[in-house]
């Protein structure tokens, strides 16, 4: 089951990134969203401003993606995202496939996951939203 607030925010994050417009993006998000996996690293974002700066610097390094298919869930919205130009590293290869949990409160965007298989993304949509701070 779907909630219309779902429904519309599916839709405002897929024409946020068709633009590449970080614009578009920002009012979409909590201003305490967070992003990156459960651990804390370097790369995980805390605020709305960390998040639209860490897609601006994908975009500025050359990363572009593809929303290739979106599922909206009643608290969560996921998007596939078909990606090119990102740095192979020393890591080894990252996916050319992501897939980004949206998860939902409030009409807004309050966290931030992605996987790279598409089951753990739908698992994790299902989950409750993360408590607030």
């Amino acid at each position: 089951m779907t909630s219309p607030d779902a429904e519309m925010m599916a839709a405002r994050l897929r024409e946020a990134f068709a633009s590449g417009d970080l614009a578009l993006l920002g009012p979409l998000l909590d201003p305490g969203v967070r992003w990156g996996g459960e651990e804390e690293t370097e790369q995980t974002c805390h605020n709305r401003s960390d998040v639209l700066a860490w897609y601006g610097q994908l975009q500025a390094a050359g990363v572009s993606a593809q929303i290739t298919d979106t599922l909206v869930c009643q608290d969560a919205v996921v998007l596939t995202f078909e990606v090119a130009g990102r740095d192979r590293g020393p890591d080894g290869p990252r996916p050319d496939v992501v897939h980004q949990v949206f998860r939902l409160a409030d009409g807004l965007v309050i966290d931030i996951r992605g996987y790279p298989q598409r089951e753990f993304a739908l698992v994790a949509a299902d989950v409750p939203p993360p408590a607030r701070a």
